[in-house]
Formats: C-alpha cells, sequence, structure tokens
C-alpha cells in the first residue's frame, strides 16, 4: 500500500467524520448516551469542521509534495492519528466519556493502523 493511498483512505475516514458530526450530531450523542444542547451540537459542528480541513490536507498532500515531503508530512498526520488513539482510549478507559461499544473500539482501531500506516512508510 503506498503512502498516498493511506493519505486518501485517511482523508475518507475523516470526511465519514465530518459528515457525522456536522450533520448528524443527534446520533453521535445517541450512540454515547449524551443528551443533545445547543452548545453541544455547537461543538460536534466545530470538531466536524476541523475534521473536513483534515480530510482536505489528507486529499490534496499527495498532490502538493514530493515524495520525500510526503514521507516528512506522514511523520505529523500519524502523530495526529496516534494522538486521536490515546484520546479514544483514555475516553473509553478512563474517564468513561466513550462507551466502549464496537464501533468506539472500531474506530479506535482503525485510527491506530492509520498511525501505523503513516510512520511504517514515511521510513
Amino acid at each position: 500500500m503506498s503512502l498516498s493511498l493511506i493519505f486518501r483512505l485517511n482523508a475518507a475516514f475523516a470526511l465519514l467524520w465530518a459528515i457525522q458530526l456536522v450533520f448528524m450530531p443527534n446520533m453521535m450523542f445517541a450512540m454515547y448516551g449524551w443528551a443533545p444542547s445547543t452548545g453541544l451540537t455547537a461543538l460536534a459542528q466545530a470538531a466536524g469542521t476541523a475534521m473536513t480541513g483534515i480530510a482536505i490536507l489528507s486529499f490534496g498532500l499527495p498532490n502538493w509534495t514530493s515524495e520525500d515531503q510526503l514521507k516528512t508530512a506522514a511523520k505529523s498526520v500519524g502523530l495526529v492519528a496516534a494522538l486521536f488513539v490515546l484520546l479514544q482510549l483514555y475516553q473509553i478507559l478512563i474517564s468513561g466519556a466513550a462507551p466502549g461499544a464496537a464501533m468506539d473500539w472500531i474506530s479506535t482501531a482503525i485510527t491506530a493502523l492509520f498511525a501505523i500506516g503513516f510512520f511504517a512508510k514515511s521510513r
């Protein structure tokens, strides 16, 4: 699997999150057992907008950079993915903010695979 493909798949995954956060926040809240509110909806939509930015950057970077530059960018994007994994694990295992349902673990595993892929292909 090429580094460019990993970036494109990461863009698709981020876009899925963005769509859910911006257009279906109440569905996301229901999965976590959170009571919807205007403030929580606004925060979800802001996070969705940030995820859209990650998707745009991940999709565009393979076209905007040389192969060596893409490897450098992959280390940074891999670090962002690793931070998301740490946050997800904290929310599932320690804070209880995420219920630890199958979808939580699947999302965490996919994000971890992206982090591993970015670091492995950046060498």
